[in-house]
């Protein structure tokens, strides 16, 4: 009996600790959102100061339309293109997105970046796809045409982004501890979106800037402790047939995937595709991006001319990744398929140092007419006097031998050589 006693005692007493530090916890999480829904409250409806940098969004619009630039308004902006408006302005959102999460890595205020260098484009992704949740009042320019394809800027003005975090802060659940991990997983990228747009807005135009980032920094603290999942989306072309394995459990693919802490192999098929394999370390909040190329199962050897036009000697390095999606590059110009790589890089000084960016352009022939382009900005980087000359070498051909591999996953290359079903 007293056996019993005790055994109840001491259930009870271990039922009580365990409420009352979840109790706790979920009351100080509480207190710490209600701070920083209250800070921010008080920014809203506040209007810029009158400046030449702070044009009413209706002008900016119309500048930006009529092609002129800059856009006075705009804080953060992407530049997209495609084939039509409609993927133009996609990829406008896309860079846009990419423009809000390029300071994580600077000032790594995401804990779980530094695991492996993909926490950003995990953001990115989740940025894309949710935008008309998480982000509001994103404004487009008039599409513009160009040679083969059209032009479009998506950008936020300064009371877009503000607006934007009030709005996200006012939406956070009361009660965390009893979402779902996917309902959890919103909250996370709620809150590093919050956290990445208050750090694109400088300090002059939100004076006492580190007050509402101190109030981030408690939210963000508190939420992360809470975390019980992680999660991972392998991203491949949304028409593409397969799935996902993991430890003998077949999942979607462009879809997240969330898992319990552990270390997972898994195992890519796709239909009229090479499998792809490899391994994930998750962890507790962790938002994993695995972007698959796809690598046709081509039969026989496909020729192709190739022309790489670069101040960086990088045409072996193209080769090869010709090679691995089955395609044979060869200098013979009377050939039907053709594909053309221009790798440029600019620089401008800023305060002693020179911010370099790299810019490709690649377009695919078949039988003389364009098949397929592409253009593409890497974001800046900086260099020194000293380390110039390698680190762009370096930075170009990474990022040149990125953008063709994903270049060749997103066309049709059965279509281009006319390879039978």
């Amino acid at each position: 009996m007293k056996k019993v006693l005790f055994c109840n005692l001491l259930f009870l007493m271990v039922f009580c600790f365990v409420s009352c530090a979840t109790v706790a916890k979920t009351e100080n999480y509480e207190n710490i959102r209600k701070n920083s829904s209250a800070a921010f409250a008080e920014l809203e409806g506040k209007e810029p100061a009158a400046s030449e940098e702070n044009r009413t969004v209706e002008t900016a619009f119309d500048e930006a339309g009529s092609g002129e630039e800059p856009l006075f308004a705009a804080v953060l902006k992407g530049t997209g293109t495609g084939e039509d408006e409609k993927s133009a302005k996609n990829d406008a959102l896309s860079q846009l997105a990419n423009s809000i999460v390029a300071d994580i890595v600077s000032k790594t205020v995401i804990t779980q970046e530094e695991r492996d260098g993909k926490y950003t484009e995990s953001l990115k992704n989740d940025i894309l796809i949710r935008s008309n949740v998480f982000l509001k009042g994103v404004l487009f320019t008039k599409p513009a045409k160009k040679e083969g394809f059209v032009e479009v800027t998506a950008f936020m003005t300064q009371n877009s982004i503000v607006n934007t975090i009030t709005y996200l802060l006012k939406t956070m659940p009361e009660d965390i501890e009893t979402l779902s991990p996917e309902k959890y997983d919103d909250v996370l990228t709620m809150i590093y979106l919050s956290y990445s747009l208050l750090y694109a807005v400088s300090e002059r135009q939100v004076p006492e800037r580190e007050k509402y980032i101190a109030a981030l920094s408690a939210l963000k603290a508190e939420i992360e402790k809470l975390a019980s999942h992680g999660s991972i989306y392998f991203q491949t072309a949304s028409d593409a047939k397969g799935n996902v394995e993991i430890d003998g459990k077949s999942y979607e693919l462009n879809k997240k995937i969330f898992l319990k802490p552990a270390n997972y192999k898994f195992s890519v098929k796709l239909d009229g595709y090479r499998n792809i394999n490899g391994a994930v370390n998750l962890f507790k909040g962790d938002k994993k991006f695995v972007e698959i190329p796809l690598v046709p199962e081509l039969a026989g050897n496909h020729e192709i001319f190739l022309k790489v036009e670069s101040q960086v000697e990088m045409t072996g390095e193209i080769e090869k990744a010709l090679l691995d999606f089955g395609i044979v590059p060869t200098q013979k110009e009377e050939l039907p398929h053709k594909v053309a790589v221009v790798v440029k890089t600019a620089s401008v000084q800023v305060e002693g140092y020179e911010r370099m960016t790299v810019s490709v352009d690649i377009e695919t022939f078949k039988n003389g007419e364009k098949f397929k382009i592409a253009h593409y900005d890497h974001k800046p980087f900086f260099v020194t006097a000293q380390n110039k000359n390698e680190k762009v070498k370096d930075e170009s051909r990474k990022v040149a031998l990125a953008v063709v591999k994903k270049f060749l996953s997103s066309i049709d290359l059965k279509a281009f050589f006319d390879v039978p079903e």
